[in-house]
C-alpha cells in the first residue's frame, strides 16, 4: 500500500504538497515566489553562451511538449527539465536557501515549468506547486544538511529531488496519499555528490537538472499508482540514515504551511558561490577605492567563517579546468574581482590567465569565528607596504531582495543576456504577473531571443 499515515514524515509532507491552494499562500510568499522566478530565470538566461552542448544532448528528444529556456525549441518534458535545471545553475547564481545548503529554485522550478507548459496549466497553479516543492526541499535539507555535508553529499540533488516531486504532484493533482508516494519515489532518486567541487568539474550544473527530471519521474510513477515506501524518511533503513548518517524519527511540528523557508531564500549578484559573495563584493570595492592594480598587490588575505571555510572546493589554490572550480575557489573569485573590478561569467572563464593565477598563488584563506555565515573580511597588502582591507557582515536584506532588488540586479546582469532590454521588459511583466497568467507559456518563450 502507498503512504497513509500523516503521522509519518512522508504523510505530513505529502499532505501538505498536495491540499496546498493558491488562497492558502501568504501575498508576502507569493511576492518572494515572484523574486525567485524573476531571479532565477535571469541567471539562465545570463548562462546562454553555456548552453549548447546540454540543449545538444536533448534536442531530438520528443514529443515536444517543453521548452530549452534560452533556445526555444520544444522537446520531452523530463528532458527539458533536466536543460533547464542544468543551465538554470550554470552561473551558480540561482537562488539558495541557506540553512538548507540547497538552490531550491533551480531543482524545483524547472520540473514545474516543463509540467506546467506541457499540460496547459495556469500561473497560479505554477506557483503554487513551486511554493509547495520548495517548502518541502527546505523543509528536509535544513533538518539534516549539517549531517549530510561533511559525508560528502551535496544538498540541492540530494533535498531538491524530493522538492521537484512535491511540486510535480501538485500540478498533476494527486491527492495526499499520492503526493506522499511521490515523494518517497523520490527518495530513492537523490543522489549528488560534493566531489564535483573539489575536483572542479562540470557534473555541479548536471545535478539541479537531474533533480528537475527525477522529480518528474517520480511524481508521474505515483501518479500511475506506484507505491513507495511509508518510512522512507524515518526508517531502520532510510532517507535520514543512508544520508545523515542516524535515524531521525521525527517527532515533532515540521510547521509546514505556517514558517514559510521560502521567505530565507537569498540571491546572488555574481556568478559565484554563496560564501564568496561577500569577499567578491569587498574586493571590487578595494580595487575601486584604492586605484589597485594586480602589480601593485603582495599578499591577499580572505578571512571566513570557519564553517563557509570548509565547504568543499572553497579553498583551492588550483588547478583549474573548469568554471566549476574557479566559481567555487575564493582565491581565483577574489583574484578575478581585483582584476576585473567586476566578477563575471566570463571572468570565470580565464582559467589559465597569468594574472589572476599570479594573485591567486598571494592569496590566503583563513578561518574566523567572530564572521558570520556568509560575512568575510578581505586584506590586501600592496608592494610598498600599505594593508587596505574592508568587512562585510550581511543582515536579512544584503542577499534577500525584494521585486526592486532583483530587478535593479536584473539590469546589471544585461549585459550577459540574449534576449536585450525589451526581452527582459517582457520577462519582467510576465513573471510580475503569473498569479493571472492562463498558461505559463509567457515565462519560457520569454527566455529566447
Amino acid at each position: 500500500m502507498g503512504v497513509t499515515e500523516a503521522t509519518t514524515v512522508g504523510g505530513q509532507l505529502g499532505e501538505f504538497a498536495a491540499g496546498l491552494r493558491p488562497e492558502d499562500v501568504p501575498a508576502e510568499v507569493v511576492e518572494k515566489l515572484r523574486c525567485n522566478l524573476l531571479h532565477n530565470l535571469a541567471c539562465a538566461m545570463g548562462a546562454h553562451t553555456d548552453g549548447g552542448a546540454l540543449w545538444d544532448a536533448v534536442r531530438d528528444r520528443r514529443p515536444a511538449e517543453a521548452s530549452l529556456l534560452c533556445d526555444g525549441e520544444r522537446i520531452g518534458a523530463e528532458h527539458a527539465a533536466f536543460a533547464n535545471g542544468a543551465v538554470m545553475h550554470t552561473r551558480a547564481q540561482d537562488d539558495t536557501h541557506f540553512g538548507a545548503k540547497t538552490h531550491v529554485g533551480s531543482a524545483v522550478m524547472p520540473a514545474a515549468l516543463a509540467v506546467a507548459e506541457r499540460d496547459g496549466l495556469s500561473g497560479a497553479a505554477l506557483a503554487t506547486a513551486v511554493i509547495a516543492g520548495c517548502e518541502v526541499a527546505a523543509a528536509v535539507g535544513e533538518r539534516l544538511v549539517a549531517a549530510t555535508t561533511p559525508r560528502g553529499f551535496r544538498a540541492t540533488p540530494v533535498f531538491g529531488t524530493l522538492g521537484a516531486a512535491a511540486a510535480v504532484a501538485s500540478l498533476l493533482g494527486l491527492d495526499a496519499t499520492a503526493a506522499a508516494d511521490a515523494i518517497a519515489i523520490a527518495s530513492s532518486f537523490s543522489a549528488g555528490l560534493n566531489q564535483t567541487w573539489i575536483d572542479g568539474t562540470s557534473e555541479y550544473r548536471l545535478e539541479p537538472g537531474m533533480a528537475a527530471r527525477n522529480g518528474i519521474v517520480a511524481a508521474t510513477m505515483a501518479a500511475a499508482g506506484f507505491h513507495g515506501a511509508g518510512h522512507w524518511y524515518e526508517g531502520d533503513a532510510g532517507f535520514a540514515r543512508a544520508f545523515a548518517g542516524d535515524r531521525d524519527a521525527a517527532g515533532g511540528d515540521w510547521e509546514l504551511g505556517r514558517r514559510w523557508r521560502l521567505m530565507d531564500v537569498t540571491y546572488k549578484p555574481y556568478p559565484v558561490c554563496a560564501i564568496t559573495q561577500s569577499p567578491v563584493r569587498i574586493a571590487i570595492d578595494l580595487a575601486g577605492a584604492h586605484d589597485l592594480a594586480p602589480g601593485d598587490i603582495a599578499q591577499v588575505r580572505c578571512y571566513l567563517n570557519p564553517a563557509d571555510r570548509e565547504y568543499p572546493g572553497t579553498v583551492n589554490p588550483g588547478p583549474f579546468n573548469d568554471i566549476g572550480a574557479s566559481l567555487m575557489s575564493a582565491q581565483f573569485c577574489v583574484a578575478m574581482a581585483l582584476r576585473d573590478r567586476s566578477a563575471t561569467l566570463e571572468g570565470l572563464r580565464a582559467l589559465q590567465d597569468p594574472v589572476i593565477l599570479g594573485l591567486v598563488a598571494r592569496s590566503d584563506v583563513l578561518g574566523d569565528e567572530r564572521i558570520p555565515n556568509l560575512g568575510a573580511r578581505v586584506e590586501v597588502d600592496t608592494v610598498d607596504g600599505v594593508t587596505h582591507g574592508a568587512d562585510l557582515i550581511p543582515d536579512a536584506a544584503t542577499y534577500g531582495w525584494d521585486w526592486d532588488g532583483v530587478v535593479a540586479n536584473l539590469a546589471a546582469m544585461e549585459p550577459e543576456i540574449a534576449v536585450g532590454r525589451a526581452g527582459l521588459d517582457e520577462l519582467q511583466a510576465a513573471v510580475r504577473g503569473v498569479m493571472e497568467l492562463e498558461r505559463i507559456d509567457p515565462l519560457v518563450r520569454g527566455t529566447v531571443a
